[in-house]
């Protein structure tokens, strides 16, 4: 299967299926889908990723930026993961890094809450694949994405590739969206930093411990089984395998 989505409206559209985990299986498909804004997509558009399965689209952006809505067939569920925490945000927003993987781990520490929510309103969608956005689909739906491929233990490789294909879609974005996502400005920041795109984001993936966010938050246990099972696509079985202790007499 093609993970890219060919969607009139959209450019950075893909399911997150078919991604290598470090057991040898991959993720399932129909599951989750990651794009940018969804102004530009039109019925046929919306027909496309309703028989992609698509039943919840769940928005990521601010208040102050959403814009669209889905067609009434679709649920559609605002939940703000950037959050208005000024002292947060100021330093990240001061030097660029807002626009990187850099503040992902910060993020998750100090605002474990904005994405408690998110993984929340997952949990409780109805029936069907997820279709999850932010504006370019790049940071926020990053985020969000590292976390669900975390969820399900996807080689780092397999991971970053994905994170990579926003840039590779950079251009096509802009002539869509007739705006910028400043692709090179990103990569301008990182170096200033001392990383390319792949390393930033290699460098946060690796030290992302799923498992102990968890913890801090105090997520409920139903929405957890919900996103280490993909919404019950993978067995509950296999989580109970991979925790610690598994098999010890």
């Amino acid at each position: 299967m093609e993970r890219t989505l060919t969607i009139a409206g959209l450019a950075n559209a893909r399911d997150l299926g078919g991604l290598t985990r470090r057991d040898g299986s991959v993720t399932p498909w129909g599951v989750f889908v990651r794009t940018e804004r969804l102004d530009r997509v039109d019925a046929q558009g919306w027909d496309a990723l309703r028989a992609h399965g698509v039943r919840t689209v769940i928005d990521l952006r601010r208040p102050s930026e959403s814009t669209g809505h889905a067609p009434t067939s679709v649920a559609h569920v605002r939940v703000d993961l950037d959050g208005d925490e000024a002292e947060f945000w100021e330093p990240y927003e001061a030097d660029g890094r807002w626009g990187t993987p850099l503040y992902y781990l910060a993020h998750l520490r100090e605002l474990p809450h904005r994405l408690a929510a998110v993984l929340e309103a997952i949990a409780a969608a109805e029936e069907g694949a997820i279709l999850f956005h932010c504006s370019a689909g790049w940071d926020r739906t990053g985020l969000l994405a590292a976390v669900l491929l975390r969820a399900l233990d996807v080689e780092t490789d397999a991971a970053v590739a994905d994170y990579l294909l926003s840039f590779a879609n950079a251009d096509a974005m802009a002539a869509l969206h007739q705006r910028s996502s400043e692709a090179e400005g990103r990569h301008m920041i990182l170096r200033q930093f001392g990383h390319t795109a792949e390393s930033a984001f290699r460098d946060m993936y690796e030290n992302l411990d799923l498992a102990e966010w968890f913890r801090v938050s105090r997520t409920d246990p139903t929405t957890r089984v919900a996103i280490e099972t993909w919404r019950g696509a993978v067995g509950r079985e296999e989580i109970r395998r991979r925790a610690p202790g598994y098999g010890c007499r």
